[in-house]
């Protein structure tokens, strides 16, 4: 599976990054390899529970991406941050059968 997932360079170093179409599927790494790697990791777990539960799986949905990234940029703008973001695909190897 592949998700489209959003990097933000943070103040003091490093990078948090979550994945938009999973909500509260958040990680950071002081790395953007380290970053990426531990979302992959975390999207792995919300896809653990989302099928334990039985809910559906997560779809790509643009709509959804672009909602978040104009919220990140618009949170970064009020907290005088650069807006500097980057979306990435990353892929996983799970299924959700829900």
């Amino acid at each position: 599976m592949r998700f489209t997932v959003i990097l933000e360079p943070e103040e003091k170093g490093g990078y948090s990054v979550h994945c938009p179409v999973i909500p509260g599927c958040h990680s950071q790494g002081e790395t953007k390899e380290e970053a990426l790697a531990n979302i992959k990791e975390a999207i792995l777990i919300c896809l653990e529970v989302i099928s334990e539960e039985g809910r559906p799986k997560p779809e790509h949905r643009p709509e959804v991406i672009a909602e978040a990234i104009v919220e990140c940029l618009r949170d970064r703008a009020e907290d005088g941050l650069p807006l500097t973001i980057e979306t990435q695909e990353v892929e996983v190897a799970a299924e959700v059968t829900a």
